[in-house]
């Protein structure tokens, strides 16, 4: 039996916390990427999983969130996006590219790494149902704001003999959210064991994680426990799930302070 030390953290491509500002990629911090490096060290763990890593190239300089802790940590990396976007300047003229996704770094080699588009609803269907407490309730993808869609991704590896999957599913929208979760849980097939790990934008107890339902969701506490939260506004969608596996010790580290407007999650997994 082999115990591995895992970690999640949506790491805000080091922007810090507070509103997402205007061409964020402006505000990508190299000394706030490197302290999250050190918090990261600490933990001396076998995988790790990022959200919110960004890649961008801007006016000739290249800010690699995944390559640069990879480095800081001496570190193999496995970097996956489909989303991309141009970077301008203040006069909006194009200055670069960017992509946005996860991330897997580890001590150990990687294996049958890949990187799995996930789906999107289609476009006449409602970001949520009418009626429900929600400021797109009623309002379908196709007239709602372009930023209400954001192409997601999963990333997989094997990992120490484990199948390990990062992602981040979308912010807005349960219908999508559900449909990744299927496609999350399919892309794995029959691997085992098997972890994932990251941010699904919805707490354990949400009916888009039914997908997830013969998986073992990694924290002792129940649904709404405080313990469970891990944003600094108080949600509890950082989730972590195995599959023919033993978890131990999954909890929030909230001494990573405010690095991000997440906190990591760590636990142990013990395969055979």
């Amino acid at each position: 039996m082999a115990t591995l030390r895992v970690v999640s953290w949506n790491i805000r491509a080091a922007i810090g916390p507070g509103p997402f500002p205007d061409r964020w990629w402006s505000r990508i911090d190299a000394d706030r990427l490197r302290a999250i490096g050190a918090f990261l060290s600490g933990l001396e763990a076998d995988a790790v999983a990022l959200q919110e890593v960004a890649l961008v190239s801007r006016d000739g300089e290249l800010l690699d969130n995944a390559g640069d802790l990879a480095r800081q940590l001496g570190l193999n990396v496995r970097y996956g996006a489909v989303r991309s976007f141009d970077v301008v300047d203040e006069s909006d003229a194009r200055v670069g590219v960017g992509s946005f996704g996860n991330a897997l770094l580890s001590p150990h080699s990687f294996a049958d790494v890949r990187v799995l588009a996930l789906p999107q609803a289609a476009m006449d269907t409602f970001v949520e149902p009418p009626g429900t407490a929600h400021p797109a309730a009623g309002v379908t993808y196709a007239n709602a704001p372009d930023s209400i869609r954001e192409p997601r991704c999963l990333l997989l590896a094997m990992i120490g003999g484990l199948r390990v999957g990062t992602t981040h599913f979308s912010h807005h929208g349960s219908g999508e959210r559900l449909l990744q979760a299927q496609a999350t849980v399919d892309a794995f097939a029959d691997a085992s064991p098997a972890l994932l790990l990251g941010d699904l934008n919805a707490p354990i107890e949400a009916s888009e994680l039914a997908p997830f339902a013969s998986w073992t969701d990694g924290f002792a506490e129940p649904p709404g426990d405080p313990a469970r939260i891990s944003t600094d506004d108080g949600y509890s969608i950082d989730q972590l799930f195995v599959r023919e596996a033993a978890v131990s010790g999954c909890r929030v580290l909230r001494a990573s302070g405010d690095l991000s407007d997440h906190y990591p999650v760590i636990a142990d997994v013990e395969v055979a």
